[in-house]
């Protein structure tokens, strides 16, 4: 791209304002090297920054139009795959275990006797304490198994 054109509105490259080849050449040696501009290039240059200036303002706008649908379809969709993970944890099927069932795989995770011997019996991060940390169910379920408790 010319040093001395910027994309249009239509992707096209346009020369800013229109003017002399020798202009246009004045203008790109500025641009390339670092000259002041002479008294009559200031307004031509100061025309290029307001026009520049304006199209920037109207893209910036523009982007951000097409932006907020984005943003909203985007939030929209996290909060509806939030709901509806939340609606599918609902249909698990360990939410409809009978309580007999969950005692059983509860003490499945019991340490064998020598296990229990090599970590603290008040570690809430073994079994039976990490039990009662998942869920109000799993808690009433894991205290109302006396078994659970017995090597405690």
């Amino acid at each position: 791209m010319n040093a001395s054109q910027y994309p249009g509105e239509s992707g096209n490259v346009d020369s800013t304002p229109r003017t002399s080849p020798e202009m246009l050449a004045r203008h790109h040696k500025l641009l390339a090297t670092n000259e002041p501009p002479i008294g009559f290039e200031l307004p031509y240059i100061k025309s290029i920054v307001s026009n520049t200036s304006a199209r920037l303002v109207c893209l910036e706008k523009n982007i951000s139009q097409r932006k907020d649908p984005v943003a909203q379809l985007e939030e929209e969709r996290t909060s509806l795959s939030s709901y509806y993970f939340q609606n599918l944890a609902i249909l698990s099927p360990l939410r409809r275990m009978p309580p007999e069932m969950l005692c059983e795989i509860f003490s499945q995770t019991l340490p064998s006797v020598s296990e229990a011997m090599e970590y603290e019996r008040w570690d809430v991060k073994h079994s039976p304490w990490v039990l009662t940390h998942v869920s109000s169910r799993w808690r009433a379920v894991a205290l109302a198994t006396p078994s659970l408790w017995s090597q405690v």
